[in-house]
């Protein structure tokens, strides 16, 4: 991560990626979620091909998840979303707006990862934002509107096929109506931290060998033995304690304050 993406990321809670897949790649999983839709498995795809598995570290996209969230960083969930024309959008919210007890500005509990397999139009289906929304605190009041494209300065995030985003988890976001003649097929990979409850289908036993083949897929994915709790953690990739440094409490120092990260 250079110093302009990390800044984009403190400073406006997102980051935008132009052409994160090549032309093969972005061919490769339009056919496999083509097949997973056909399936009804969109929330299903470590099952469905193993493209879906090996995109959860992918070369570009993961070290700045990695930066970002820190070396104990864990997936939590991913899915396939399409949206057919005509489809409503979906209203504004929180990722994390349910964890309590965590003051969400000063911390990075959960980062989305959304890349489209689609060009997005302007009236195609969108995800949009409120740049910096991530600093405000949980107190802010929400506007007082009616339709997702009345919040105020929000910014429509206009993905080209193979591009992705990075959203904080505590940024508002939500996805404009798909008002246009075509179908939109996005895919959203959820991390989190590895001392933290995942969401993803049971493996079944090709998938558990596929994530099986790389101790860092393996460790994604829930299915290596931890050393411990809080150990849980990546390797081959430089250290990182997170945007910002994060700070927790340890277990042996509960009620007696926090201390950095390491």
């Amino acid at each position: 991560m250079n110093d302009r993406q990390r800044a984009g990321y403190e400073g406006h809670g997102y980051l935008h990626i132009e052409e994160a897949l090549g032309f093969a790649d972005l061919s490769r999983f339009r056919d496999a979620f083509d097949a997973a839709t056909r399936e009804e498995a969109l929330t299903d795809l470590p099952n469905c091909d193993d493209c879906f598995i090996g995109l959860a570290e992918h070369p570009l996209l993961f070290p700045l998840v990695h930066r970002i969230m820190s070396d104990d960083v864990q997936l939590r969930s991913l899915a396939g979303i399409f949206i057919g024309p005509g489809a409503p959008g979906r209203g504004w919210h929180r990722r994390v707006a349910g964890m309590l007890g965590v003051h969400h500005p000063a911390s990075n509990m959960c980062l989305q990862l959304v890349i489209s397999l689609d060009d997005l139009a302007v009236d195609g289906a969108c995800p949009t934002v409120v740049p910096a929304s991530h600093l405000l605190k949980s107190e802010v009041p929400f506007p007082e509107i009616t339709r997702i494209e009345e919040m105020p300065h929000q910014l429509p995030l206009h993905l080209k096929a193979g591009s992705a985003a990075l959203l904080h988890g505590n940024i508002w976001q939500a996805r404009l109506r798909n008002d246009s003649d075509r179908p939109v097929r996005l895919l959203e990979y959820a991390y989190v931290h590895s001392w933290m409850r995942q969401a993803l289908p049971e493996l079944s036993p090709r998938a558990l060998q596929a994530v099986s083949e790389r101790d860092n897929l393996a460790h994604l994915f829930g299915a290596a033995p931890y050393a411990g709790y809080w150990k849980g953690e990546v390797s081959d990739y430089p250290s990182s304690d997170g945007l910002p440094g994060r700070r927790y409490s340890p277990l042996r120092g509960v009620g007696q304050g926090t201390v950095q990260n390491q």
